[in-house]
């Protein structure tokens, strides 16, 4: 597979690896997911920062940011929201749920060192839930994007001024987003 992207998308660390070690680096498809309560989620709600912990089955990225020799090239992604769980069932909820308007009406929005990677409407990434398999259920973006190791990225919900999602806290009341992003990393062969 090639892709071409600017000099920048790949760090000095992988680029001396690619030189020095091309038949060790190979593409594989991959899919970077995080799932968290949204719970009272106004203004720019970080969804994703340098203290994402990885968490198995709830998030595969590591405070932030992509291990050292890994780039990350998606154009497909998939906002899920779900309501009506208890707290901390991030692990639990099936995110087929119809967005709340508060959550559609946001944006969503990735950053990686001051660059714009990707700013589309969440309704935009949200599918209606009428496909019939889990490609369906991805938007496709008509370009490629990109994150590059070793570098800070921020994912967040922008919601517009006065709005947000309700507080919840109760038993059954929470709110919970699910964001999926498909595409291919580099990696060392085994």
């Amino acid at each position: 597979m090639t892709v071409l992207l600017p000099a920048s998308a790949v760090s000095s660390s992988l680029q001396k690896d690619l030189v020095n070690n091309q038949n060790d680096i190979t593409v594989q498809p991959y899919e970077l997911f995080v799932r968290s309560s949204i719970n009272g989620a106004g203004g720019i709600h970080e969804f994703v920062n340098s203290t994402t912990e990885k968490a198995q089955g709830i998030s595969n990225i590591d405070k932030g940011k992509l291990p050292t020799n890994e780039l990350f090239v998606f154009n497909e992604v998939r906002v899920g929201f779900t309501t009506g769980l208890a707290v901390n069932k991030a692990g639990e909820a099936l995110y087929e749920t119809k967005p709340s308007k508060e959550f559609r009406n946001a944006e969503f929005e990735i950053r990686q060192g001051g660059r714009l990677v990707l700013n589309m409407p969440v309704a935009s990434l949200c599918n209606n839930y009428t496909g019939t398999s889990t490609d369906s259920d991805f938007v496709k973006l008509g370009s490629l994007c990109y994150l590059r190791d070793d570098a800070d990225f921020t994912w967040s919900f922008k919601f517009p001024s006065g709005v947000a999602i309700p507080a919840g806290g109760g038993a059954a009341d929470n709110s919970y987003a699910e964001v999926r992003i498909r595409g291919h990393r580099t990696v060392r062969k085994a």
